[in-house]
């Protein structure tokens, strides 16, 4: 199995006749609109090596913009990212995957408020910025590590080290876009995986991967999505779409 597979079966899941209608990376979000609706992707900043599209992106087919999630360019890579989702993470598409949208209290999709009762007594790890929101809501109950650059956080090198001891881990969204979200999965083979954040693809091929809960978001408002893509405002994003969650299996306790 190659590490793209996965990529390529969500890629290969997009019809051919979608299309990206507008493309805006920002500086904090990116966003792609399809026939079907907006898809979102947290802007991966660091430029590594040179873009790889000899194409215009608006326009192209939403398919071709998609292959651009497997760029070392990641700027490129979270257009493609935000291409995938602009099928995927759609209304329409979503509800047909079984997504399931927040109506009224969002909280009642919030991936860390949702496992608080399941992570009673288990080891619990969390990768990334939202390190602090999971310490602060788990560790009364649970055994909670932080790997990332937060002060008192395990290094990033210890993952490969720590996270097959754990038996509920929350991953960041945006590892789907720097390509190391096949690594993880893998490293979290013993738990249950939760993937959080607006850049995650809500596709079922991710549970075949290892993915246990997709947390992601689904634009209603393809027009305030992209004035936040544009800088108008970071938090807008949140306002122009619902938390959603795709889940593998019924959450026991």
């Amino acid at each position: 199995m190659t590490m793209w597979k996965m990529y390529d079966e969500m890629i290969q899941g997009i019809p051919e006749n979608l299309s990206a209608k507008r493309v805006v990376a920002g500086n904090f979000w990116t966003v792609v609109e399809s026939e079907l609706g907006a898809g979102v992707a947290g802007t991966v900043k660091e430029i590594t090596r040179p873009p790889i599209a000899r194409f215009k992106l608006e326009g192209a087919p939403l398919k071709q913009v998609a292959e651009l999630a497997k760029s070392w360019n990641m700027i490129e890579a979270s257009i493609g990212v935000a291409a995938i989702n602009a099928y995927y993470n759609t209304p329409e598409i979503a509800a047909q995957n079984g997504v399931l949208f927040s109506e009224g209290d969002q909280r009642l999709n919030d991936p860390y408020i949702a496992y608080q009762r399941y992570a009673r007594n288990k080891k619990v790890a969390c990768i990334g910025s939202n390190s602090s929101v999971v310490d602060a809501l788990l560790k009364e109950v649970a055994e909670v590590i932080t790997i990332g650059e937060d002060k008192g956080a395990f290094p990033y090198a210890a993952a490969e080290y720590l996270l097959p001891e754990q038996e509920l881990i929350y991953l960041p969204c945006y590892v789907e876009t720097t390509k190391e979200l096949p690594k993880y999965l893998k490293l979290c083979s013993n738990g249950l995986t939760v993937i959080c954040g607006p850049s995650i693809t809500m596709s079922p091929t991710l549970f075949e991967y290892g993915a246990f809960d997709l947390s992601g978001l689904v634009v209603l408002d393809t027009e305030m999505a992209m004035e936040s893509a544009c800088g108008t405002g970071i938090k807008m994003m949140f306002t122009a779409g619902r938390k959603a969650s795709l889940r593998k299996d019924i959450v026991t306790v």
